[in-house]
């Protein structure tokens, strides 16, 4: 009888117990969509921009945040190799120098919010997140000497491009709990897969963090060209190849006429 009550205090309790283990359930949620999942780049393309919003969700026992809720929104585009090169002056001269390279780099890194980062957190949670471009995962292949430099040169060139920016008010709070962003796309952007990360804030600690995303594709003769390219790249040769000699009679026609 005993043994029958022991095993029934240890069914009993064992729920709690595994509760404790996986840890406390969430208190928000993010429920969050962007208005296109297809970004189609043709010949005319000249950048567009999506919309993203969402929705803060809290279970029943949650009461509101005294302070209100802030919204990061992070966009990564597909990864690339970024090689970053040193000017030196060599007799007068400048060359470039021996390069540094950054694999699978972000090739569009984009942080938008409903006020300035450093103002909705601090360093120590934004860098263990690796939010904002002074923490976003940029890591340098090797070791090379003063690598901060070569990545601050980096964060340089890709905002001139307009590949890499902050926008701090470009979240809006329609409510305590509803947000929308627009996500601003230039021009040269690349194609493939775009994360998005949305993080929800209050007081200064991230409460959750939901992931979506879209896809940038090449379409019409644009994609047929990229296709015959990479799918057949001897055909693509010799198509570049006649057209290039095609232009070249023409133009000597039309001179000589002239």
């Amino acid at each position: 009888m005993r043994r029958l009550a022991a095993i029934l205090i240890v069914l009993t309790a064992l729920p709690a117990v595994l509760v404790g283990i996986a840890g406390p359930a969430r208190a928000e949620t993010v429920v969050a969509a962007v208005s296109d999942k297809i970004v189609e780049i043709r010949s005319n393309f000249v950048g567009t921009e999506l919309t993203l919003f969402g929705s803060i969700e809290r279970d029943g026992a949650t009461v509101g945040r005294a302070h209100g809720y802030d919204v990061v929104i992070e966009i990564l585009g597909p990864g690339e190799d970024l090689v970053v090169r040193r000017k030196n002056r060599v007799m007068g001269i400048w060359v470039n120098g021996a390069g540094v390279t950054f694999p699978s780099a972000p090739s569009y890194y984009a942080v938008l919010s409903d006020r300035p980062l450093e103002d909705i957190s601090g360093p120590a949670v934004l860098r263990r997140k690796g939010i904002g471009e002074r923490f976003v995962d940029i890591r340098v292949a090797g070791e090379p000497a003063d690598p901060e430099t070569y990545r601050t040169a980096l964060l340089d060139v890709k905002e001139s491009e307009g590949l890499y920016f902050a926008d701090p008010d470009a979240v809006e709070m329609l409510t305590e709990r509803l947000f929308i962003a627009h996500i601003k796309l230039p021009a040269n952007i690349r194609t493939g897969g775009y994360r998005v990360r949305v993080h929800v804030f209050a007081g200064g600690a991230l409460l959750t963090t939901t992931r979506l995303g879209f896809w940038a594709v090449k379409s019409g003769f644009e994609e047929a060209v990229y296709d015959l390219a990479h799918q057949r790249p001897l055909v693509y040769g010799l198509a570049t190849v006649i057209m290039a000699f095609s232009v070249g009679w023409l133009g000597s026609i039309l001179f000589q006429r002239n």
